[in-house]
Parts: structure tokens; sequence; C-alpha cells
């Protein structure tokens, strides 16, 4: 529990949230709740879907993790090597345990344990988001996709939200998407931390927008290789690409420079720029 002790005497006012009790505390506790309840759990809990049949041996059916065991696999998700984690989760494999029981009574439930000790202050986002970006990077070392999600435009506009790799961070992903949610969009928070895993993404579901978060001005050069990336394997041709975060808040850089389609330095800002790029009545065919 190192890391999640080493910041355990933090107070309040070292929370990203603020202190307890000012405008807005509460409902940015919630947001990552939200977020972490309605999509990180889902979208971990999806990847063994199309791998049941392929799993079909002799299993472990009893397996049922103590809360020791569950916090113990959150620890190693939020430690610097992705070793522990891994072989914690390859040993039950070996031990018999199918992957519905690892996703069902240890991830979900090592990510709900995660959201916990923010909320209460035990530990700090960027441990949270690494141990987040840790499980979902299990889903695919273990060979699992998210194929779920819709594969053409519906009546319902569709983002993708994610930070650029490297940024390691969704706080910032997690406030806006709370501001999406409200104008009506579907939204889909991307824990990625490779261009790979943001591709793959973009080309398993339909988006009608995609928004990346740049966090570090050294990621710039490298943005407009990554977004023609994007668009090239995004199911959806005609793919808007918005970008936000700290990074464009002391550069000069334009939308246009790196084919992006608009940059926003707030939420509210950015929300106006989606709507003027979507046009929900030229988003379905007739």
């Amino acid at each position: 529990m190192s890391m999640v002790g080493s910041s355990a005497s933090r107070t309040k006012s070292d929370s990203n949230c603020g202190e307890e009790g000012d405008e807005g505390y509460e409902e940015c506790k919630g947001s990552l709740r939200s977020v972490i309840e309605s999509q990180i759990i889902p979208r971990l809990l999806q990847a063994h879907a199309s791998f049941s049949a392929s799993n079909a041996q002799t299993f472990n059916t009893a397996y049922d993790p103590d809360r020791a065991e569950v916090d113990a696999f959150a620890t190693l998700c939020v430690q610097a090597s992705a070793e522990g984690a891994t072989a914690f989760v390859k040993r039950l494999q070996k031990d018999g345990v199918n992957n519905d029981d690892l996703f069902l009574k240890l991830m979900a439930p090592a990510a709900r344990c995660l959201g916990t000790w923010w909320e209460e202050d035990k530990t700090d986002f960027t441990v949270v988001t690494l141990g987040l970006l840790r499980m979902q990077q299990l889903t695919h070392e273990l060979g699992y996709d998210y194929h779920e999600g819709p594969q053409d435009a519906g009546m319902v506009r569709r983002v993708m939200l994610a930070a650029a790799p490297g940024s390691q961070h969704i706080l910032g992903l997690v406030m806006v998407s709370e501001f999406f949610r409200k104008e009506g969009w579907q939204v889909v928070v991307e824990i990625a931390n490779t261009d790979k895993e943001i591709l793959q993404a973009a080309r398993n579901e339909w988006f009608d927008l995609i928004g990346l978060s740049v966090g570090l001005v050294e990621q710039l050069p490298t943005l407009a290789n990554l977004i023609a990336q994007v668009k090239k394997a995004s199911r959806n041709p005609d793919t808007p690409v918005l970008l936000g975060g700290p990074a464009f808040y002391s550069s000069d850089i334009t939308a246009e420079s790196v084919g992006a389609n608009g940059i926003s330095l707030d939420a509210l800002h950015g929300i106006k720029l989606a709507a003027a790029l979507v046009d929900p009545l030229k988003r379905v065919a007739p």
C-alpha cells in the first residue's frame, strides 16, 4: 500500500476537488464515481464477452475474493511496474479462475476500490488513473477488445474523450464528460496509454466526435500524426477531432496546423464547438 499510504496524510485542500464544503466539491467527487460505475467498469466487463466460448474449460467456480484480496490487487495496479498485477491475474487463471469471475469479482470491485480511496482522500487522482490504466492494459494483454458499441450513426450524438498518450490523467476528461452528458451526448471516456489503444477504440465504435486532451507541451510535435491516424482509423469517416487540455494554454498552435477541427480551453467552449461541428440533421442518412 506504499503508493496509497504515501498520500493518506494529505489534507482536504490537497484534493483535486478542493476542500470539502467548497462549491462543486461533491459534484467533482461524484463525477469520478459516475464514470467508474457507468463507463470504466462496464467497458472492462464487456471485454470478456466475445471470449466466453474460448474460455470453456474446467473452472474454479468457487472463486470469491474477499476485501483483502481485492485491495491487494488494486494496490498492485497502482505500482510503478505492471509485473505484479499481471502475475496476480495469471496466477488466478492458472488456478482455474475463469475470465468472467476475474472481471466481475476482481477487476470491477478493484476499480470501485480505487474510486473509494480517492473519495476518502486516501490517494490522489494520478494514482487512481494509473490503476485504471493498468486494468485496461491487462484486458489488452489478455487479448480482449471492445466491440459492443454501435457501428453506425444513431439518433444520439456520441463522443469519445481520451487523453493523448503520455498525459495519463483523466480528471479533466471526467469533468468535461459531465458537461457533454448534460447536453444530451452519449460519452465514452477511453482510458488509453498508447496510440494503438486510442486507434482501436475509434475503429471499434461509431463516434460523431472525438476529443483529445493534451496535458504536456512536449506532446504537441507528434499530435498531427496522432490526429491523422485517428481520423483514418475511425469507423465514422467524417469524424471531427476536438482538442483541449493544459498544453494549449500557453501555445499559439492552431487546430488547422495539426489537422484538428477545433481547440477548446474550457468545457463550455468545448460544448459549443462540438455542437457546431456535429450537425444532428446531417448525421443519419435518409
